[in-house]
């Protein structure tokens, strides 16, 4: 569904600091220029029907992690405490998921394009040994692609995400919760007001921001494509059956947020029996598990891959 890892304090410094009228667009572009001073190139490439836009350190002879990210945001702010963390010793890649920041495609919105824009990208770049993790809508994409693609994978990491593991009854207990009619009313926000309401149910406290920079995230950072957003939510919960059987043999960690308000802890053990991975619920962090507790996400994450 989603992630928003948005680094809320910087815009809140940076909306001090200047007299921008569109402070979010300016951050963006600090953002952009951060991840240019840690080495990170960013490319657009033409892979068959989708357009991709990513960032690649380009570190060779190093172990290869790849982020896939979710709905509210695009790759460079949802994983942005990762690839500074982990590109001093990883080559790290983060792409725009389809529909989202710089990414597109001419192809139908729905989980099985974005899995194959996955695999165009790993096959593109000659990758092998991947460390693939993805959070909430990018763990359905992770499990999809290594569901049919795991020989390209060294491990897997779900983030916030439970492949079969969410009913129909658990959409409609979330929606009466949030005050939404459908699960895309509530990730696809058209105000501030609605904007707020995101960051309530994906934040176990969500960052102060004022009504004005939560216009302008509209757009930038959110309902950027809405009508292929929606699709693709809307399509979602169709998939469930594909994942009911998972013959997955790579390591599989799973890392959840302990006040998850969007998919449940138990969620989480279904899953880790389904997988027999190792689970590790990290406490004080919600859905926007990386952002909340970067320090405690980057350590199990980091943990996990040296074990391997």
């Amino acid at each position: 569904m989603k992630n928003k890892v948005f680094v809320y304090s910087a815009l809140a410094i940076l909306f001090m600091l200047s007299s921008c009228r569109n402070i979010v667009q300016k951050f963006d572009q600090y953002l952009h220029k951060s991840y240019q001073r840690n080495d990170f190139v960013d490319q657009k490439v033409q892979l068959g029907d989708h357009e991709l836009f990513y960032y690649d350190n380009k570190r060779e002879d190093a172990p290869v992690l790849l982020f896939v990210h979710g709905f509210g945001g695009d790759g460079k702010i949802s994983w942005r405490d990762q690839a500074k963390d982990f590109s001093k010793d990883h080559r790290v890649i983060i792409p725009d998921i389809l529909w989202f920041g710089d990414s597109k495609s001419s192809s139908t919105p729905q989980l099985k394009t974005q899995v194959d824009a996955i695999h165009q990208l790993i096959d593109h770049l000659a990758l092998k040994n991947v460390h693939l993790v993805g959070i909430s809508y990018g763990g359905f994409i992770s499990l999809g692609y290594a569901q049919t693609h795991q020989e390209k994978l060294a491990s897997l990491t779900i983030v916030d995400s439970p492949g079969v593991h969410f009913s129909d009854e658990e959409l409609q207990a979330f929606c009466e919760k949030v005050g939404v009619e459908e699960v895309a009313d509530a990730f696809l926000p058209t105000n501030s007001e609605e904007v707020k309401r995101m960051m309530e149910f994906s934040f176990r406290k969500a960052p102060p921001l004022t009504s004005g920079i939560r216009e302008q995230i509209i757009g930038i950072y959110l309902s950027k494509n809405p009508d292929e957003q929606r699709k693709m939510l809307e399509e979602l919960p169709k998939n469930r059956n594909q994942f009911e059987v998972l013959n997955i043999t790579v390591p599989v960690l799973i890392l959840w947020g302990e006040d998850d308000d969007i998919f449940l802890i138990k969620d989480a053990v279904e899953l880790q029996k389904q997988l027999d991975a190792q689970l590790e619920i990290i406490p004080k962090a919600g859905h926007a598990l990386p952002a909340e507790q970067p320090k405690a996400f980057n350590e199990a994450l980091r943990n996990f891959i040296e074990a391997i």
